[in-house]
Parts: C-alpha cells; sequence; structure tokens
C-alpha cells in the first residue's frame, strides 16, 4: 500500500493493488480498476455519488509518441495513403518521443499514483516509435496499462499488442482507393489470432462514411474475422487538420442517432468518444434500458476532470484536438512547471471543467 498526504486542502488517501484490481480511496474521490480487463468504477463519499473531476489528477493521459504516419498499405499493395480527414495531418515526416523523456512525463503526472491507462497516439502500424515496447513494459510496471490503435500491422507486431496492450483499436479507413472494410477486417483477425481479448474498430463518422457505417454493422454479424471483435466505436468528425482541406462533412444529429439507434436494436456492442455523449444520450432518450446505458457512458473527461492530452513534444493540453487552437496554442510545458498547481489546477482547466459540467458535457471548442 501506498500512503500520501499532498497538502492541507486535501485529505488522506491510498492506493492499494490486490490480485488484478487497483484501488484508489479517499473520503470524497474512489475508484476501482481491473489490471486485467480494463473494468472501472468511480464514486465520491458515498456510492451513488458522481464526483465531477480528479483532485489528484488524471486517470487516462493520452500521449503522442510518434508523429510519423506513413500512410496505410492495402493487400494489393496502394502504399502511402494518409486519410484526407486526419485531424493531426501527420506525414512519413516526423519525431518520435524518447523513452527517457516519457518516463519523466509519466512520473511528473502520475504524482498521486491515481493514473490507470495511457492511450498511445501511434502511427498506423505501431512501429514509428522504436521504444513502445520498453514503454509497455515500464508502464505495467507502474501498474499502468497501456492501450493504442493502429490501422495495419503485421503478424509480428499483433503478436507485440497482444502482449503489451490492454486493449487495441482498428481505425476503419474508408477510402476508395482500398477497400477499407477488409483491410480493418484483416486486421482485427490478427490482432484475434495473436491473443489480443479486447479488440475494438475505430470509425470515423461523416456524411461520406455513414452508409458505410451501416454495411459494417451487417458485417459483425456475418464475417468470421469479427468473431473476436469487442465493440464497434464511433468517433465524432472533428473540424480539424486535413478534415478542413478535404471534402468530409459532420452528419445531422438526427442521422447519427438513427446510426446508434440501429445497432443497439441489432444487439451490437458500442462505443463513442466522450464527444458524441450528448448525441448518444438523446438516441437512448425513449430505451427503456436509458439508466443502465447511461451509466456505461461519460461525457466529455477532458479540461482537467479525469484525462490529460500531451504532445511529443511534451506540451500538455485538455485533448488532443486543442492543440494548435486559438484558446489554446503551445499549451503548457509539462516539465518546467508544477503539474498539479499550475496546469491541473490551472485557472484554464478550471474554467473548462465549469463550461463542461454547465453544459452537460458538450465541447467547449469545437461544435459537435
Amino acid at each position: 500500500m501506498v500512503a500520501r498526504k499532498r497538502n492541507a486542502d486535501i485529505n488522506s488517501f491510498s492506493t492499494q493493488i490486490k490480485g488484478d484490481w487497483k484501488y484508489f480511496n479517499s473520503s470524497d474521490y474512489n475508484y476501482r480498476f481491473n489490471l486485467k480487463n480494463g473494468y472501472f468504477a468511480r464514486w465520491g463519499k458515498l456510492l451513488d455519488d458522481d464526483p465531477s473531476y480528479s483532485c489528484f489528477g488524471p486517470e487516462i493521459a493520452d500521449i503522442e509518441i510518434s508523429t510519423i504516419c506513413g500512410g496505410i498499405v492495402s493487400s494489393d499493395d496502394v502504399n502511402g495513403i494518409h486519410c484526407p480527414y486526419c485531424y493531426k495531418s501527420n506525414t512519413d515526416k516526423g519525431k518520435n518521443m524518447a523513452f527517457g523523456f516519457f518516463k519523466k512525463i509519466i512520473e511528473r503526472i502520475n504524482t498521486n499514483n491515481q493514473l490507470t491507462q495511457v492511450a498511445f497516439s501511434l502511427g498506423a502500424t505501431g512501429e514509428e516509435n522504436p521504444d513502445l515496447w520498453n514503454m509497455c513494459v515500464w508502464l505495467r510496471d507502474q501498474n499502468i496499462i497501456p492501450n493504442g490503435t493502429v490501422a495495419n500491422v503485421t503478424e509480428e507486431t499483433a503478436k507485440k499488442i497482444a502482449a503489451h496492450f490492454g486493449a487495441c483499436a482498428v481505425s476503419n479507413h474508408f477510402l476508395t482507393a482500398v477497400n477499407g472494410n477488409n483491410l480493418c477486417y484483416d486486421n482485427i483477425e490478427r490482432l484475434s489470432d495473436a491473443g489480443m481479448k479486447q479488440v475494438n474498430i475505430h470509425y470515423v463518422i461523416a456524411r461520406e462514411s455513414l452508409e458505410n457505417a451501416f454495411q459494417v454493422l451487417q458485417d459483425i454479424k456475418v464475417d468470421k474475422r469479427l468473431k473476436g471483435l469487442n465493440a464497434l466505436v464511433f468517433l465524432s468528425l472533428k473540424p480539424k487538420g486535413r478534415a478542413l482541406n478535404n471534402d468530409f462533412h459532420q452528419i445531422d444529429p438526427d442521422k447519427f442517432i438513427d446510426l446508434i439507434r440501429t445497432a443497439l436494436s441489432m444487439n451490437i456492442s458500442i462505443g463513442f468518444d466522450s464527444c458524441a455523449f450528448p448525441i448518444f444520450a438523446e438516441a437512448i432518450e425513449d430505451l427503456p434500458n436509458r439508466t443502465k446505458l447511461l451509466m456505461m457512458a461519460e461525457g466529455c473527461e477532458s479540461f482537467g476532470r479525469f484525462s490529460l492530452y500531451i504532445n511529443v513534444d511534451g506540451r500538455c493540453f485538455p485533448c488532443s484536438f486543442c492543440e494548435n487552437e486559438a484558446s489554446w496554442g503551445k499549451g503548457f510545458d509539462l516539465l518546467a512547471t508544477d503539474f498539479m498547481e499550475d496546469i491541473w489546477n490551472s485557472r484554464e482547466f478550471g474554467e473548462g471543467r465549469k463550461i463542461l459540467l454547465k453544459n452537460n458535457g458538450t465541447c467547449p471548442v469545437f461544435k459537435i
């Protein structure tokens, strides 16, 4: 057991590992996290209490360890296709975060031993940063679970992912130059065959991808390559990066709602990025199991609530979409500041939290 007292205005707390479980206990903020299957439950003073944020630091960190992405490669040898809707706009020219620098970042943000997971921002193949696997081993030694998203991996990389990640998502790229569904499904099967238990599909929802999304729902029911799929996760199209320079458009909420209801009616496991929470809540408004579904969903966790984004240079933002936005600029230099005082409890993060809580989790930066 590790017990610390941060300062006079924060009650004493403890973290504890029991078997596959990590427990965080304090008077007003508590959680339990399963290190093996990712189950997570959070509560406040009472079990029915729902804390508005973690005063001890982020539960999840989204860390960009590479800005390199050579694009996707299809089975018919079409090379280097960069997704025209990528909000990061990464190319095959970029930089990697060094292992030593990565360790310093984790140690800085995990001051209270409260961190549960790290979501790696990777390139298409997952092998862009050669230090990735050392990072994974070290994280697990700290009882922190690594996760990531890829697009096209080799059998060898799939085995590494299965050995090191808690969960892995495969992006489905609805591109005309490749069969995006087949490319995605082949990689789902590859990861499942390698022993990966929690494999998801990440699917960006846009007007241009909506029709194919319904096809994916049908395929989940019949395509044997998807027998090991955990969930289909819908991502909101962000008006940022290459999506601004190409012909991609956000869909009308009623069409998104129709997609959600169709998936639920087919008994397909689905998920969302937290940006889409308000639409999801509206989609299930009339369902008899609405309360149960809402318990498994959560609005935006950024702006110092429960998650944090750190880019390859070690600069902090409320989330990855805020990077280079006018209101956030270059963000906070993590290693040059007192993280808890100057970032997590900063005026900027605090104001963002207030807006999120006031507007039911609606993004204060983008219209989604």
